[in-house]
């Protein structure tokens, strides 16, 4: 299963390659407009450049389903995703050949009566050449007296399975992140139009040159039923399947092959070791959601010093609207941390995907993804097409909300929020869809509170399970994990009805503000600093009341960095000594409050000034994200639990 921009972008790239390629040899053979092998070979190069420049960031525009199938087996490119490529490109091919028709149509029929062609009879090849590929060459042959002999089924085989590994290994060194020569992004699609022009010229005369099963089945398949019959399909000398689609498909993956084993820097050598390893065990994949404020990236820290303790490599995903988070640096930054930023995990499914084929490939055993704090509707969008997409990747494990003690008041109504009814439906959502709900900071919390909040929310959410547990002392996260790490329950066990309405409006009542400042911290710093900035921010925001979603600070100290939060307007800021390793640097502040988003700026500012001239620091601003969310917009919504 793909999404539409993915099966789109598939059709109308190979449609426009078709046609303008396709449409080139009509021209050459009906009218003789295009002198010469390498005229034909330039529109192929230009046809091939201008789909990937179009639609290349809608599908990746393989195009081709050699290509397809290389990515398949060499970049664990999903086998069922595959499938629905492979039928986008043939029916752009088709379409594509079908309007050629259309054009060329009174052209076709005066080339067949000038030269006595009676379509579907032996020599009618000269016009179906237009649309399918013959080996030899129909046209060179008639001009040379060329005998059959001159390019037998194997010599063709041997041509198109030559073609497509330089062309596949073309494709993988100018896709290679790892290449040093390689030529990058925006010049990867000019290389490869040349490559297949340049393979046109020297191959031409033995296949006229295929490369690609769509480019030659789909226009055949029209020629078919247009009256060419069995000229088309199987062809003259029959050999159509074994040349023009399982060589290519087999010349594919071994120049991919070949271009790692050659270089030694390649993706596909790590590949191939990650396709070892995941035959022994795949990935454990836990995500972990949660309103903001919740506790999560503590949690997911303790979680990666447990599994750590016990040898496991362990690789974390974070993810926000803008770059700058607080979770990334506090975590440790690449290779183990990937901070996925522009919307969120279920709006940008395939940056999802690269990050996890990303720690895969670095060699993580359990990989541990935190959402943005105001996504919801995660199992119908995320685990969903995650199991049935990745599925033979991942093993998925159910999915844990984590909950705010005082967030758990407001949720079940026993406390007043100062939320927007919005936002408070977003916490309400995601706690409903969870399968593990994760009261977290129970070290805040009394014996008999911590009893009665685990018991009202397994009544008013009975679909999960409850559990509770303090992040921050350590306590019941080793058996949270465990019980993660062993269930065999279904993740994302329910789906829930989402108001996208309301829930955008929800995301939309939160500026969003992530700012990078450079300080020079050495005379003072470090805790006292961070709360003062902390107790004038929230004295400020209550005074333009602006309810507090979650303020997170990273704040330089000369013993390293500490880490600050707000979670409302009613508790204080909560100051906390970041991990050991941790070296001083800039301040980050993550801000998701109630306020526009260019007001929440300027206050925060201010406050950072006033901040700066108390404590003796000198602090530069440097990067400044500020907006608001937009509208999710899912790459899938799934309507069933898979």
């Amino acid at each position: 299963m793909i999404s539409r921009r993915e099966f789109l972008g598939e059709l109308g790239g190979t449609f426009l390659l078709v046609f303008l390629g396709v449409g080139t040899v009509h021209s050459a053979v009906l009218t003789g407009n295009q002198s010469g092998v390498w005229q034909v070979a330039v529109v192929w190069f230009i046809a091939v450049a201008v789909a990937i420049y179009i639609f290349g960031a809608a599908s990746g525009a393989h195009i081709n389903p050699a290509m397809t199938v290389a990515f398949m087996v060499w970049r664990g490119f999903p086998p069922k995703k595959a499938f629905f490529y492979v039928l986008a490109q043939l029916i752009g091919a088709i379409v594509a050949a079908i309007l050629l028709y259309l054009h060329f149509k009174g052209m076709l029929e005066h080339f067949e009566a000038a030269a006595g062609i009676v379509r579907g009879q032996p020599g009618s090849e000269l016009s179906a050449m237009t649309f399918g590929e013959y080996f030899p060459h129909p046209g060179l042959q008639k001009s040379f007296g060329w005998a059959n002999s001159v390019s037998t089924t194997f010599n063709a085989m041997a041509a198109e399975f030559v073609g497509t590994a330089i062309l596949a290994a073309v494709v993988f060194s100018v896709t290679d992140p790892k290449n040093p020569g390689g030529p990058g992004g925006l010049l990867a699609p000019v290389f490869i139009g040349f490559t297949v022009a340049a393979i046109i010229s020297v191959l031409a005369p033995f296949t006229q040159v295929g490369l690609n099963p769509a480019r030659d089945f789909g226009p055949r398949l029209v020629a078919y039923f247009l009256g060419w019959g069995q000229i088309a399909i199987p062809g003259p000398s029959g050999g159509f399947f074994s040349v023009y689609i399982l060589a290519p498909c087999l010349g594919a993956v071994f120049g991919a092959w070949l271009y790692a084993f050659m270089t030694q820097y390649g993706e596909v050598e790590e590949k191939i070791e990650t396709i070892r390893s995941a035959k022994m065990s795949k990935p454990k994949l836990l995500i972990v959601g949660g309103f903001l404020g919740a506790g999560k990236t503590t949690l997911l820290g303790q979680a990666r010093k447990e599994l750590e303790s016990r040898g496991l490599k362990v690789g974390l995903i974070t993810n926000d609207q803008a770059p700058g988070l607080v979770d990334t640096v506090w975590l440790g930054g690449q290779p183990e941390v990937i901070e996925l930023t522009g919307s969120c995990f279920c709006c940008n499914f395939a940056g999802f995907e690269k990050s996890l084929e990303a720690l895969t490939q670095w060699g993580a055993e359990i990989i541990l993804a935190e959402p943005v704090g105001s996504c919801v509707d995660l199992s119908a969008t995320v685990i969903q097409p995650l199991k049935d997409l990745d599925g033979d990747k991942y093993a998925v494990k159910p999915f844990s909300v984590v909950l705010d003690p005082g967030r758990a008041y407001e949720a079940l109504g026993i406390k007043k929020t100062l939320l927007h009814k919005d936002a408070l439906y977003i916490l309400e959502k995601q706690l409903a869809e969870a399968d593990l709900i994760v009261l977290n900071k129970t070290d805040l919390l009394k014996d008999e509170e911590k009893a009665e909040l685990v018991a009202k929310l397994g009544q008013k959410y009975p679909k999960a399970k409850v559990t509770a547990l303090s992040a921050k002392a350590g306590d019941g996260v080793k058996a949270w994990v465990e019980g993660l790490l062993a269930t065999s329950d279904q993740p994302g066990s329910h789906l829930i009805d989402v108001d996208y309405d309301q829930y955008a409006n929800g995301e939309a009542v939160l500026g969003w503000l992530n700012l990078t400042a450079d300080a020079d911290f050495k005379s003072r710093g470090g805790a006292r600093a961070l709360t003062a900035f902390l107790d004038g921010l929230k004295a400020e925001l209550q005074k333009a009341k602006m309810e507090i979603g979650h303020v997170k600070v990273l704040w330089p100290g000369p013993e390293g960095f500490f880490i600050g939060n707000l979670i409302d307007s009613a508790r204080p800021p909560i100051v906390t000594k970041a991990r050991d390793e941790a070296k001083p640097g800039p301040i980050l502040v993550n801000a998701r409050v109630e306020s526009e988003p260019d007001d929440l700026e300027k206050l925060v500012r201010r406050v950072l000034g006033d901040a700066s001239q108390t404590s003796g620091l000198s602090v530069a601003v440097k990067d400044v994200y500020c907006l608001k969310p937009g509208r999710p917009n899912p790459t899938h919504r799934y309507a069933q639990v898979v």
